[in-house]
Formats: structure tokens, sequence, C-alpha cells
């Protein structure tokens, strides 16, 4: 197992398939973002990703989510979930994705076929105009409809992601619980989070508090027991379907339940979503290194676990991180 020096073992890992992204969403990737994309030899290939999937499975990993940037905008990216399938089956994994949505039109059952378990979609609006403003692209349409045909081919529960922005689509909240019931969905509300390329100001955030004060306005909102790893705050609705999430990273964090590991796209493993680039561990190296076999990675992934810290720094410090762009990291 992989266990820190506070006692929290690790057994959920998130993978960045890519740090390319077709949306330019105001909270990951605005247009006045300076990030440089990655070149493609420096993005760890996928027999590369294997040999690490393998390894954390070893080490008694039993979750992994395929994120981004955009992880369908990979090229081959389904012969890529194929492949890994045959490590799922050998390890007992729970596979997952995030995903914006917009590309998956007609993948659904691919998805399925290649032994993805959960399916997350991003969603930050349900007006056109809106959600052109906040991702800089026209594809409300495309996003709906593939979160229908998510539906239809059995992702239950579909969970809908939507980053809550005050004065930017804070507005829309009971209008996306209405969604979630319409369309038996979970419904999850993000806080605005700081990241190194997002110009994030306290002027926009609302708390998970004010966010759920605004849905009780119309909505009884009764808490549902979950998983003492779970990120999210879960509540049915009363007498309706649907279900309503909080993920609060920033007004109440649950860094002390935290059992999540990230690899970036370009190889590197983040001990925690907020980083400053300090005690990473370079994969792109290592799986280069021929003195060193799969028992001696895993050796340093213990190791480096110890570095990890109690809880992420306060707002201030982290608007002052540069190495934590969330389009490698993936959220």
């Amino acid at each position: 197992m992989l266990t820190d020096n506070f006692n929290r073992v690790h057994d959920y890992l998130r993978i960045s398939l890519t740090d390319k992204c077709n949306f330019n969403c105001a909270y990951c990737n605005p247009d006045s973002s300076n990030y440089i994309k990655l070149l493609r030899e420096n993005i760890l290939s996928f027999d590369e990703l294997l040999r690490l999937i393998g390894i954390f499975g070893n080490a008694g990993v039993k979750k992994i989510r395929f994120t981004g940037g955009e992880p369908l905008a990979r090229k081959n990216v389904f012969e890529f979930f194929l492949q890994a399938s045959k490590l799922k089956t050998k390890f007992n994994f729970e596979f997952a994705i995030t995903t914006n949505g917009s590309l998956l039109e007609g993948n659904v059952s691919k998805l399925k076929d290649a032994g993805i378990d959960k399916l997350n979609i991003s969603l930050d609006s349900l007006n056109s105009e809106r959600f052109y403003r906040i991702t800089k692209q026209d594809k409300l349409d495309a996003v709906l409809s593939s979160i229908k045909e998510a539906k239809q081919t059995g992702f239950n529960p579909l969970k809908i992601n939507t980053v809550v922005m005050k004065g930017i689509n804070d507005d829309e909240v009971t209008d996306f619980v209405e969604f979630a019931v319409i369309n038996d969905l979970n419904i999850r509300f993000i806080e605005f989070m700081p990241f190194g390329n997002n110009a994030w100001t306290s002027d926009a955030f609302i708390s998970w508090q004010n966010i759920k004060s605004k849905i009780e306005e119309m909505y009884e909102l009764i808490p549902v027991n979950t998983n003492p790893h779970s990120v999210a705050k879960d509540f049915s609705i009363k007498g309706m379907p649907g279900k309503v999430s909080f993920i609060s990273s920033i007004s109440d964090h649950f860094c002390s339940s935290c059992n999540r590991l990230r690899i970036t796209a370009n190889g590197k493993l983040k001990l925690c979503l907020f980083t400053n680039g300090k005690n990473e561990i370079d994969f792109k190296m290592l799986l280069n290194d021929d003195s060193l076999n799969d028992d001696d990675i895993l050796n340093i992934i213990s190791d480096t676990l110890k570095l990890k810290s109690e809880k992420h720094p306060p707002v201030n410090e982290l608007l002052t991180y540069e190495e934590n762009n969330m389009l490698s990291i993936g959220g």
C-alpha cells in the first residue's frame, strides 16, 4: 500500500493523457494564458502509461481516472483504453474518465466497450451564448447530446461537473438542479479554484455553502452518506430523482482523507492538486532508465509520498504558484 506520513492510504490515481484541449475555459485554459503546450515527445507514450498503471496496480491502487486537457483529444485514445482494460482485469481496477463531452457524441459505447466504469462530463452553462463565453466554443448542443447518449448507454450515476463562478454562471445553479432532476443526473458544483494560469480572484469565488443556500430556496436537500475518501458532499433531492453534490476544495478542504495521486501529461507525479513543482517524480526519466526495474520505481514512489504535506496551502500562497497548471495536471 502507498501510505504517507499521516497514515493516508493512496489507492486512487488520476492520469492526464494530454495537456491539449479544444476548449478555452475561463477557469482552466483562458485565452490570456501563457501556457506553452507540450511537444509529443515530452508526453508519456501509451506503452509508458501502461507500464505505470501496472506499477501502481502492484502498489494497491484500485481506481484510475483518465483526464486531460481533454482526454478524448488524444489520438488513438480508444485503442489505449482497450489495452489498459487488460490491466483492469488483472488488478480489478475501477476505470473512470472526465471529459468536456464535446468529442464524446457517437463514442460513448466505445468507452463502455473499453471498460470505462464511471463517466464525468463538464458543463458550466445551459445557455448557449454563455457556454460560448466560458469555453470559447459553440459546443453546447454536442455536450448535451453526449449526456443523453451516456444515459442511454447505461452510465449511472452520470456525473456533471459545474464550476460555479460568481457573476458568471451562479445564477444558473437552480437551473442545473432542475436539469439533474429531469434527467436523473448527479450535478456536482465545484468551487472556483486558483491555478497558475486562470487569474483567480476572490470576487468570482462563491463557497459551497452559498451555492447550497441558493438551491434550498427551491429544493429540500437531504444529506447522503458517502465514502470517507469522497471529495464531494452528496445530497438527494427530496421527492425527486437526481443528486446534488458540492466539492469544497477552497472553503472546506478534505485534505485529511486525501487518497489521490496525480500523473501529469508529461509524466510528473503530483502529490497534491495544488503544487508548486516541488517533491515531484519524473516518470519520463525513470521509465527510460535501464538500471531501474518496476520495483525500484515503486520504491521511489513510496519514498516520495512521505514528502506529501498534511494539507494544501492557503489561497494567498496558491496564487503565487506558477507550476500548477490545470491543463497538464488534469484536475
